[in-house]
């Protein structure tokens, strides 16, 4: 390989190394919560968050508990990989209180633009088989919820002849694990996604109405207690919306939920490359400028 091949290649090289920190998680995340720690008093797990303010656990049920060991996604030689840790337990009457970190957006007083993710499976039906995936204001139970599982097995809250989001055409089965993402931008859209998949669009919601949010938020509660038993993986929040294709590239749970259950990996960008990278890249550039010069 001639001098200036050679050159190209550990450009190329270089280019590939820092391009493989480009991964599936958009910007913008304030609170991720893995439940990745076990209290061994007690055995629950903790409401530790690996991104953000830890959650606070205000249930009447005292039903969260630590259910499944860590999981490992990617190796030790894939940085970009996180640790899947286990699963919380929500029982009817819990409260998994997220304080988000948004500042007021979107126009408003509240925060108007936002995205949560989920990864979750129902372990059993709400009253009325209504189930309850968040609540956006008031203290624990305060109001009612606001994106649910109905009946059908559809997603969504309220009726679109009314003006509210309405529920999906399409249903799933909320008793295999999936990855639901509500993507909120009030007077703009309020969506729905199942493992990906674009389930509702409905209307944009009043700015600092129902669907914005104060300083917190709840997970998987209503103040009737229309939320049944089930199991979180993983909750995740950003400070924007986030696109159909940010989504769409988050994926979701495999295909053989029964069988084989295993959620995509959510790959974190490294803030910094590696140092090696950035010499091999800074080498490429100065080898590539300097053929360019002698041709």
């Amino acid at each position: 390989m001639n001098k200036k091949s050679m050159l190209l290649a550990l450009c190329w090289l270089a280019l590939a190394n820092v391009a493989s920190a480009v991964v599936n998680v958009p910007s913008g995340v304030t609170g991720l919560w893995r439940f990745q720690t076990q209290d061994p008093n007690t055995g629950r797990a903790t409401m530790a968050a690996t991104i953000g303010t830890d959650l606070v656990n205000s249930n009447a049920n005292n039903g969260s508990y630590f259910t499944a060991p860590s999981i490992q996604i990617g190796t030790d030689s894939s940085p970009f990989l996180y640790q899947d840790s286990g699963v919380a337990q929500s029982r009817s009457f819990d409260t998994f209180t997220a304080t988000h970190g948004i500042a007021p957006n979107g126009g408003g007083s509240f925060v108007n633009e936002y995205t949560i993710l989920w990864d979750y499976k129902q372990t059993s039906n709400g009253n009325g088989n209504y189930n309850s995936l968040y609540q956006t204001a008031g203290s624990p139970n305060a109001n009612d919820g606001d994106l649910w599982t109905n009946p059908n097995n559809q997603i969504g809250v309220g009726n679109a002849g009314n003006g509210e989001p309405g529920y999906s055409a399409a249903s799933y089965d909320p008793f295999l694990w999936h990855r639901i993402v509500l993507s909120v931008d009030n007077g703009n859209f309020f969506r729905a996604y199942v493992d990906g998949v674009l389930f509702l669009d409905g209307a944009g919601q009043p700015i600092d109405g129902r669907w914005s949010l104060g300083s917190q938020f709840h997970f998987l509660t209503d103040n009737n207690f229309e939320d049944g038993w089930g199991l979180l993986g993983t909750g995740m929040v950003w400070d924007h919306a986030l696109t159909t294709q940010e989504v769409a590239a988050m994926g979701g749970y495999a295909a053989d939920q029964v069988a084989n259950p295993f959620p995509t990996p959510l790959v974190f960008a490294d803030p910094v490359p590696e140092p090696s990278s950035m010499i091999l890249f800074g080498m490429g550039l100065t080898g590539l400028l300097a053929v360019r010069r002698r041709s």
